[in-house]
């Protein structure tokens, strides 16, 4: 005969093992009485997957429920991988662990479609980190003194010959008009200057400075990044 273990807390199976006598019950009914410790049963537990299932002994009967925490991970909305530490269902996404693995090398690689973990194509991937990396450059900013001063260094440029440039820009077109009084603006008021304003590049196109260029003069705050270029 055999008597089946289970966890003091979460009630769940544990173990199958051969029953000992009760010797006192036994030598009393004069035939073989099972002696069952705490947190054991008689009852025999019913098939389950060991996969992703644990029988629990509940109220005085054993019950199948899901059980993942030894083969499985369940993901949030945000690729965030979890470890699962109850019995039972779960919400978020549940994967396997080598799927969740990957995923917490590289999270961008993957992305929810259905409520389930998918992984990217290759051609999704790098077009969006490369949207990111041009969102990271857009970013970088320079002091009005860094920008003026790479350019009359690198190019000899000053700052009221950026000023006629910019009052040289065509008005033809209420877009044209509207773009150079935001240059005006710009170069005149702000206090640092951003890798992503578009007069930087109306500048560097009129120096003959390639967005390269000016990609890592902002990087670096380097002059030398600027020497050089299309019109030398």
């Amino acid at each position: 005969m055999y008597i089946y273990n289970f966890d003091e807390n979460t009630k769940e199976y544990l173990s199958t093992g051969l029953a000992e006598a009760d010797p006192e019950e036994t030598k009393n009914k004069g035939k073989f009485v099972p002696l069952v410790p705490a947190n054991a049963t008689l009852k025999e537990i019913p098939s389950y997957n060991q996969d992703n299932q644990i029988p629990v002994f509940e109220n005085d009967n054993w019950v199948v429920k899901s059980d993942y925490r030894k083969n499985y991970y369940k993901v949030d909305e945000n690729l965030n991988v979890l470890n699962i530490d109850t019995i039972g269902e779960q919400e978020g996404i549940i994967v396997d662990k080598e799927t969740g693995d990957l995923v917490k090398e590289n999270p961008e690689m993957y992305k929810i479609v259905d409520n389930s973990v998918v992984k990217k194509t290759d051609e999704e991937y790098n077009q969006e980190q490369q949207q990111k990396e041009a969102e990271r450059i857009a970013m970088l900013n320079l002091t009005r003194g860094d920008v003026f001063r790479g350019l009359l260094l690198a190019k000899g440029i000053t700052k009221d010959q950026i000023a006629q440039m910019i009052e040289a820009m065509p008005t033809s077109t209420q877009e044209e008009n509207v773009k150079k009084e935001l240059a005006k603006i710009d170069f005149e008021d702000a206090l640092n200057f951003y890798r992503g304003n578009s007069l930087i590049d109306t500048i560097g196109l009129a120096l003959g400075i390639s967005k390269q260029q000016l990609d890592e003069f902002f990087e670096t705050n380097d002059y030398t990044k600027l020497i050089g270029g299309e019109n030398e």
